[in-house]
């Protein structure tokens, strides 16, 4: 969850300002004065629960990391098959596209910069060992070629991910995510058989 019904109304209301100004300018382009302003608060108010604009921003990550890498998990059942696993991460994953398009362009642009500084606790679980899990399975169903590394079709499948939304994310992708859904899981199975 991107904010905590535990968290204030000011935090709040500084993550999601955080989190639409990141998404659209970048970390770098954003500052705490627009953040606060953006916000309808101070800037004492976002120091009141972080040390600057990068704690801020590492935090963020970490939160949105764990809401797209929950949505991946809900997805797969270890009693489903691959076809049925995977049909499941398409609809989970063109959901968290459409209803949240900032948490996964942020993650997905801010990968490199924070990943490498997010918690323990955050890299002990990752979306791509979810694709491993995944491909892993489909590979043992005889779904998905064994003749390819299994590094390149997880590299296929979390690049393809990744950019079709940030496609969608700037308006560059035609069409509905959800209409097109069956294409996407048809576009996954010839990508990694």
């Amino acid at each position: 969850m991107l904010v905590s019904e535990d968290d204030p109304p000011s935090k709040r209301a500084i993550l999601t300002a955080a989190l639409t100004l990141f998404a659209r300018d970048g970390v770098e382009e954003t500052n705490i004065r627009s953040i606060a302003a953006e916000a309808g608060y101070t800037n004492p108010a976002l120091f009141k629960f972080f040390a600057g604009k990068e704690a801020l921003a590492l935090y963020l990550f970490e939160r949105c990391y764990a809401h797209c890498l929950a949505a991946l998990r809900g997805a797969l059942s270890r009693t489903a098959t691959f076809s049925a696993n995977l049909h499941a991460v398409v609809r989970d994953f063109v959901a968290l596209v459409e209803r949240d398009p900032d948490v996964f362009f942020f993650v997905n642009d801010n990968l490199r910069r924070y990943w490498p500084h997010a918690s323990a606790a955050t890299r002990r679980h990752s979306m791509i060992g979810e694709f491993r899990t995944l491909v892993e399975q489909g590979r043992r169903e005889g779904c998905v070629t064994r003749d390819v590394s299994i590094e390149l079709q997880i590299t296929a499948i979390t690049g393809f991910f990744s950019q079709l939304a940030r496609l969608h994310h700037f308006g560059e992708f035609d069409g509905d995510l959800r209409a097109q859904r069956d294409d996407i899981e048809s576009m996954i199975v010839k990508l990694l058989a």
